[in-house]
């Protein structure tokens, strides 16, 4: 495939540096890397093969995503302003308070999931969660 058959929207970003330095990051990025290889080979190899994506891909993208959320609150990105999923996360949350001391809602911790994926999913799939 030529460079400029490449769209920008299905490109895995390069995550961020701080990612680099927290051993669970790593482990967690390369397992998904690794599931999601795993899971294009055996695509290739049968068409039809019969895999269970929330088992794999997506279950490894939201043990990183709940890594970060949870380990690296302060250093998820803001609202992306053009993602759609930002914008309905955003108006579900009480801008991110907590409703009572140390507890999370599920809408603010699905929301923080879902801006921990900017740093690693591509842009036309980070917003399917």
């Amino acid at each position: 495939m030529s460079a400029e058959r490449i769209d920008p929207e299905d490109q895995w970003p390069l995550p961020p540096a701080w990612l680099w330095d927290c051993a669970e990051c790593v482990r967690r990025y390369e397992a998904m890397k690794h599931v999601q290889a795993v899971m294009a080979g055996l695509a290739a190899e049968d068409p039809g093969v019969d895999w269970d994506v929330t088992d794999s891909v997506v279950g490894t993208q939201i043990s990183l995503a709940r890594h970060l959320a949870d380990e690296h609150r302060p250093a998820l990105p803001g609202w992306e302003p053009g993602c759609g999923t930002c914008a309905h996360h955003r108006a579900g949350v009480d801008d991110g308070q907590e409703r009572v001391p140390g507890q999370r809602t599920g809408a603010v911790m699905a929301a923080e999931e879902h801006r921990a994926r900017h740093l690693f999913a591509p842009p036309r799939i980070v917003g399917l969660l």
